[in-house]
Parts: C-alpha cells; sequence; structure tokens
C-alpha cells in the first residue's frame, strides 16, 4: 500500500469515526428529548378519542358511534385504545389490526385522578410478552351518570415505543443526508490535503531515482506543509553537494591523469631509449636512468599524497592529541629552513608574541607549517623576504601567519589556491604535487581550525592560520 492510498484512509477513518461519535452523542443527548416528544404526540392522538368518550357521557354520542369512531382512529393512528372500570378490568379496546389486541393495559395503581392532578397519567409499561408501551390514562370518573359495574371510569390510549419513535426516523434523515454530505466533503479534502502530502514527497522520490540512475542535476519544487517543504530544500542541498563531489571526481580523476601522465611518458621514452639502444653510451644510460628514478619518485610522492588526503578526508587518520608549544615548533621550523633561505638570498625572519600551547598532533602540525614555509620559499625572488609571526588576538585561539613579498596571486585563482592539483599561474611551480595546501588545509580542520590566503598581486601572499587555544594553559610570556 502506497503513502498516497494510506492517507487517503487514514483521514477517512479520523472522519468517519468522528461523525460516529458526533451521531453517538447526539443519539444520547436527544434520547430524553425524543421521549416527551413521543409523548407528546401519542397526548395529542388521546386527546380526540377522550372527546368522544365524553361525547358519549353526555349523550351527545351513542355507544356504537363512538366505538366506531375510535376504531377508526385506533387503525389510523396505530394506537391502542382501552376502556377500564374500577378494578382495572377491560370493558373495550380497540387496536391497529381493527381485532381484539392480544396486548393488555398497564396495571395503574389506582383509576382515581390523584389529589389535585385531575389531568392525565403519562407513562410506560410492558407487557408479558415483552412489548413495551407508551400510554396516556384519561380519569372519567364522575363522567357517567349511570352507576353500574359497566361504567368505564379509565381511558388508556397506549402505542409500541417503536411506533411512537417512528417520528425519530424522519428526524434522522436530515441528519443523515448531512452526515454523508459532511463525509464526501470532508473525503474530498482528505485526498487534497493527502495530495498537498504526497505529490512532493513523490517529486523527491522521482529525483532519488533519476540520481541513482546518474542523472545528478536534479532540483525538486520546494511545496507542501513546512516539514516537506524541509524534506525539499535539504535534498536540493544535498542533489547540490552531491553534484558538486561528482565534478570534483571528475576533475580530480582528469587532474591526477594528467599530472601522472608527464612522469608515465618521461619514464616509457628514457626506459624505451635504454631498451632500443638509443641511449649507447654510460653517460646517456646514467642520464636516463636518473630521469627514470627521478619520475619515479615523482610519482610516489604524487600516490603517497593522494593517499593521505584521501586519508585524510575521511577521517581515517588518528591525529595525536597532546600539548604543543606553537612558539618552539616555528623555531624549529626556521631554523630546518634556514640553510635553504641562505642558498636562495633570501630573509626569512620570525616574530613570536606569546602565545598559547595547542592541543594536538606536533608532527601533523610541523608538516602544515613546513609546507606553508616551503611555498613561500618557492615563489620569493632573491633578495626578497618570507615571514612567520604567531600571535593571539583573542583568547579563545591563536593566529600563526606565514607570509612572503613574492609575485602574488590573482583575485579570481585565490579561491582555488586548497583545490588538488592547482598551481595559480602567476606563482606557477613545476616542483610539487600540487596537493600540499589542500592537505594543509585538511591537517587544519582536523584541529579545529582554519586556514585562509591573502594576497596582491607583486605585493606577495599570507597565508593565516587559526588554531584553538587551549584555555587552561597561560601564554608561554606569562610563566617561566
Amino acid at each position: 500500500m502506497n503513502l498516497r492510498t494510506r492517507l487517503i484512509l487514514s483521514y477517512t477513518l479520523i472522519i468517519i469515526l468522528c461523525l460516529s461519535i458526533v451521531a453517538a452523542a447526539l443519539l444520547v443527548l436527544l434520547r430524553d428529548y425524543s421521549d416527551r416528544l413521543g409523548m407528546t404526540r401519542l397526548n395529542d392522538m388521546a386527546t380526540p378519542a377522550y372527546v368522544q368518550v365524553r361525547a358519549l357521557a353526555q349523550g351527545r354520542l351513542s355507544s356504537g358511534q363512538v366505538w366506531t369512531n375510535l376504531q377508526e382512529q385506533a387503525q389510523e393512528s396505530g394506537t391502542y385504545i382501552f376502556l377500564l372500570d374500577g378494578q382495572g378490568n377491560v370493558l373495550r379496546r380497540a387496536s391497529p389490526e381493527g381485532s381484539a389486541s392480544i396486548y393488555d393495559p398497564p396495571k395503574l395503581p389506582s383509576q382515581r385522578p390523584l389529589p389535585g392532578k385531575p389531568g392525565p397519567r403519562r407513562g410506560t409499561y410492558s407487557t408479558p410478552e415483552g412489548q413495551r408501551f407508551m400510554y396516556v390514562a384519561y380519569p372519567l370518573a364522575g363522567l357517567f351518570r349511570l352507576r353500574s359495574a359497566a361504567i368505564p371510569e379509565t381511558l388508556v390510549v397506549a402505542m409500541h415505543r417503536g411506533e411512537a419513535m417512528a417520528f425519530w426516523v424522519e428526524l434522522a434523515k436530515p441528519f443523515l443526508w448531512a452526515g454523508l454530505i459532511a463525509l464526501g466533503v470532508s473525503i474530498m479534502i482528505a485526498i487534497f490535503l493527502a495530495r498537498s502530502v504526497y505529490v512532493p514527497i513523490r517529486r523527491v522520490t522521482n529525483a532519488v531515482d533519476e540520481m541513482a540512475g546518474g542523472k545528478y542535476e536534479q532540483e525538486v519544487p520546494v511545496a507542501g506543509p513546512s516539514e516537506v517543504k524541509g524534506l525539499a530544500m535539504r535534498f536540493n542541498q544535498m542533489a547540490r553537494q552531491v553534484q558538486h563531489s561528482q565534478q570534483t571526481l571528475r576533475d580530480f580523476v582528469a587532474d591526477a591523469s594528467h599530472e601522472l601522465r608527464s612522469p608515465l611518458t618521461s619514464i616509457k621514452g628514457f626506459a624505451q631509449a635504454i631498451l632500443d639502444g638509443t641511449a649507447v653510451d654510460k653517460e646517456a644510460q646514467l642520464k636516463a636512468a636518473s630521469v627514470i628514478e627521478d619520475e619515479s619518485k615523482r610519482m610516489m610522492r604524487l600516490v603517497d599524497d593522494l593517499l593521505e588526503l584521501s586519508r585524510l578526508e575521511s577521517g581515517q587518520v588518528n591525529m595525536v592529541k597532546e600539548q604543543v608549544d606553537i612558539r618552539g615548533l616555528l623555531q624549529q621550523c626556521q631554523e630546518i629552513f634556514m640553510m635553504r633561505a641562505e642558498e636562495e638570498e633570501v630573509q626569512l625572519a620570525i616574530d613570536l608574541e606569546p602565545v598559547s600551547p595547542v592541543i594536538g598532533d606536533i608532527d601533523r602540525l610541523e608538516q602544515v607549517f613546513s609546507n606553508l614555509i616551503d611555498n613561500a620559499l618557492k615563489h620569493t625572488p632573491a633578495g626578497g623576504k618570507v615571514n612567520i609571526a604567531a600571535r593571539r588576538p583573542s583568547s579563545s585561539f591563536i593566529e600563526i601567519t606565514v607570509s612572503d613579498n613574492g609575485p602574488g596571486i590573482p583575485p579570481e585563482q585565490l579561491s582555488h589556491v586548497f583545490e588538488r592539483f592547482y598551481r595559480a599561474e602567476a606563482s606557477a611551480s613545476k616542483t610539487g604535487t600540487g596537493l600540499g595546501l589542500a592537505i594543509a588545509r585538511e591537517l587544519v580542520r582536523a584541529h579545529g581550525g582554519d586556514i585562509k590566503a591573502n594576497s596582491v598581486l607583486e605585493g606577495g601572499t599570507e597565508f593565516v592560520v587559526r588554531l584553538p587555544a587551549d584555555f587552561d594553559i597561560p601564554p608561554l610570556g606569562d610563566y617561566s
């Protein structure tokens, strides 16, 4: 059973349940009212019979005429009419069937009118056969002047309770039609409401099927209830991320293939030169072997960097969590690159303010700063300057800056410097794998920090690393 059918059925069942509860409540609330209304109706039908009997007592009608009229009234109204004597015995009876009724009249406690209550007595009773009746009893004592055992003293008009309630069927018909109309309208509204839910969900489902088939450029309209709108918005975000990931993967495969093609071409060419005898003398063979070795190392570095970047992005690299003295680490990095800087005639300066230690992996952080210093030295001309600085602009983090006064990076390329294999044209270098900055960014993020690049053409480039400070330890300049 699909979602559409389930929603419509659930709404329909709820509507039917609510209408049933309303109908049951109406029956309970109107039961007493219907009893009173049925008794009033019976009383209205008993009044003509009482008038007939009074006419007989006053001599205006004969006994035969009165009884004929009462029999006709009983047949037309569906009532049972009894004339009782003073002991409650039946003198005459009329029934709807036109013959003597098999039902007995009610057993009244007294055939005399109650003091102060000369009007008719009303009530219900049951026959030995289990039939329930409503009745109205009029006292006739004093109406007939003759005194004999055959003088009627009570007129009883009775009716089956079911017959008395027959009007309820007529009253229930409008309620029934109203309920059916309300049910139909409610089901239409339920279908509309269900459609507002399942149609957007079906769009998302169809889009997911398209994505599963390789069509990643999917976007669904943001419509429906707030929860469904949220689902559509998140699906669109996910679809854009998947599309971006797929594009990144395609670019990565293309870039990796491009990066590997160059060393493979060199290795193949020089290996072929050795095999086919082109490199005949020992010097040429040594040169070919040297190129093959260099290109092999370059491929190994590329593959190692790719594997490391993949592990970093997937969270498979375990980071050591220990206190790291950032000032000592940066001074160590300066010492490592000092000889190279002197050889390239570049000034490698350091400016460290008192900063707190950080919690992290000292080897991985050294890898980050070494990569930044290495890039800065590569892109700084002779006579230039590379500066390493550390400060604590906030109590929650510290900043490490590695800047140079090289050619800089064009503004339109600055946002791509942390992508795989990306090399800015203004500062492009043929050495390296093009993965160093991408690895550095993942390492910084793994430490809960961030890295960004600022650059001005012909004004140099600055890389800023932000790392969360260890709050429990004061800056190094504050203790000995």
